[in-house]
């Protein structure tokens, strides 16, 4: 199990990114577009997104350590990247996964828009949160409210 004096010692953790911003959005509408899901990554889409904030928390995943991890906060819901083929590993309840045949809104940039904003844009060797350990994560959540 993380330690999480070690988890707050590096930083700002998932918890603190449940409110977007303060910042100006763009409206234009090339900030985001559909990407094809099952094909480099499946996605895991969690709903709520403050329990799944806590999920990563709980994971002892650092925030700046490249997962890609994006938050959609017109409908609270956060979204995981996980290795392609895995997401039906998740099976917690309050997911939903993205696999071939589905589309994911994307942010074009870094910044987004506010239904498809990066928490930690993905580093260039595509670190994947394991969908097992996230399932896992979860149903610790919700057995002890910690969301």
């Amino acid at each position: 199990m993380p330690n999480t004096s070690k988890a707050e010692a590096a930083g700002p953790g998932w918890s603190a990114l449940v409110d977007p911003e303060e910042t100006t959005w763009s409206s234009s509408p090339y900030v985001t577009r559909l990407v094809d899901c099952g094909l480099e990554w499946d996605a895991i889409v969690v709903a709520p997104l403050r329990r799944g904030l806590a999920a990563l928390t709980q994971l002892g995943l650092p925030v700046a350590h490249g997962y890609a991890v994006l938050a959609d906060y017109v409908r609270q819901e956060l979204i995981v990247h996980v290795r392609a083929g895995t997401a039906h590993q998740c099976t917690a309840p309050g997911t939903r996964s993205l696999t071939t045949g589905s589309c994911l809104l994307m942010p074009t940039d870094q910044r987004g828009s506010l239904s498809a904003t990066w928490l930690s844009p993905p580093h260039p060797t595509r670190r994947l949160v394991d969908p097992g350990e996230l399932s896992d994560a979860l149903r610790q959540i919700d057995q002890t409210g910690a969301a």
